[in-house]
This record gives C-alpha cells, sequence and structure tokens, in this order.
C-alpha cells in the first residue's frame, strides 16, 4: 500500500496522565506497554510529546480498542481520539507528523477532562455512537480486579476455560467465575462493535480508511 494511501482515516489517540504531580511520571511504562501493541500498517510509535501526555497514529480500530484498553488497565489516563487524515508524507515521528486527526484528538482531549469515563472522539458524525460504546466499555473495565484482568488477557487469546485455569494455577470454576464478574463476554461483543463503528467513522473523512 502506498504510503500516500495509506494514511487517510486514521486515528491519532493523544493521552494525558491524570494527577501526575502525586503520583509520579507514569509515561515510560504506559509507552512500553503500548510497544507490545500492532497499531497497524503506517502507523507510527507511541511517543511522549509534553510533560505527562503521550501520542500515537494508529491504522487499525482493532488496535485503537487495545491502546484504549491498555491504558485503562494501567490507570491514571485521559483519552482524546481523532479521526481524520494525516498530513503527506507522514513522519517517522509521530511528534512532527500533523494533520486534521492530530487536531480532533487535541480537541478530544481538551474536552475529554468533562466526559464520562475521561474520554472523548472527535472527528465524523459516527464518533459519537463509538464514543458512546467506549464508555461503557471503560466502565466496565475500570471495575475489574487485577485476578480478573489476568484471566480475560488469558482468555482472549481463545483459549477453552480449562486450558486458562491450568495457566493460572487456578479451577475451572474460579476461571468462569472470575469472567463472568469480569464482564469478559460483554466487553469482547462491545470492543468488536466499536471496530466497526470506528470503520465507519474512517470511511466518512474525506480520503477514506487506509
Amino acid at each position: 500500500m502506498p504510503e500516500s494511501d495509506a494514511v487517510k482515516g486514521s486515528v491519532v489517540v493523544t493521552a494525558d496522565q491524570i494527577g501526575s504531580r502525586k503520583g509520579g511520571d507514569n509515561v515510560p511504562a504506559a509507552l512500553d506497554a503500548l510497544a507490545q501493541l500492532r497499531l497497524g500498517r503506517s502507523s507510527r510509535r507511541f511517543a511522549r510529546t509534553a510533560g505527562d501526555e503521550i501520542q500515537g497514529l494508529v491504522t487499525d480500530s482493532a488496535a485503537v480498542v487495545s491502546v484504549i484498553e491498555t491504558l485503562t488497565r494501567l490507570g491514571g489516563w485521559r483519552i482524546g481520539i481523532g479521526i481524520g487524515d494525516v498530513d503527506r508524507p507522514v513522519p517517522r515521528d509521530v511528534r512532527a507528523a500533523n494533520g486534521p486527526a492530530f487536531l480532533a484528538a487535541r480537541d478530544a482531549l481538551n474536552t475529554a477532562r468533562s466526559a464520562p469515563q475521561d474520554l472523548r472522539v472527535v472527528g465524523p458524525p459516527s464518533c459519537a455512537e463509538a464514543e458512546a460504546v467506549l464508555w461503557l466499555l471503560l466502565s466496565v473495565w475500570r471495575r475489574r480486579t487485577p485476578a480478573g484482568w489476568e484471566a480475560c488477557t488469558v482468555a482472549a487469546d481463545g483459549r477453552p476455560q480449562q486450558q486458562v485455569a491450568k495457566s493460572l494455577g487456578i479451577t475451572a470454576s474460579a476461571v468462569s467465575q472470575r469472567l463472568r464478574s469480569s464482564g469478559f463476554a460483554e466487553t469482547q461483543a462491545g470492543a468488536r462493535l466499536v471496530e466497526r463503528l470506528l470503520d465507519r467513522a474512517r470511511a466518512e473523512t474525506v480520503g477514506g480508511p487506509g
């Protein structure tokens, strides 16, 4: 895919650490965790932009959900998501990139402080639907215990509960209980819905999705 075509309908995620003056600098840990994710072809890895703020360019809708889930699990992040095109050519370093998606992400982050779940999505009309589902997802994710996160992470690979139980060193019954209390099935379905809504929003941008 040519670079000129790959950056259309991209997603920019900008996140700001909440309460960094009291809780210390969590940017390095967040960057390490996000570096483990596949963000999509022609994406740009997350980097510290200023102070306790990070930003990345994501070209895959499923990866956007993974980014938000990762930051939610870490805790203490306010998130702005901007959907739109990106000026070409796109620099290797996301901090040097520009375009409508970056402006939308900045607007989203600026208004996320007063939004449910400290998250806003700015871009084409269908962004509102993706935003609403994300608020619901975050409300469930933020209630998970560490044990619940552990069980959901292993189960997300599609393993049978017996294998999940063996991996965690607990009974299959305990796995089932943890998955239910963590809203595993509900959040899996919600994540798939968000992916489709993000794909639609990317298609609504001037250039269409990359």
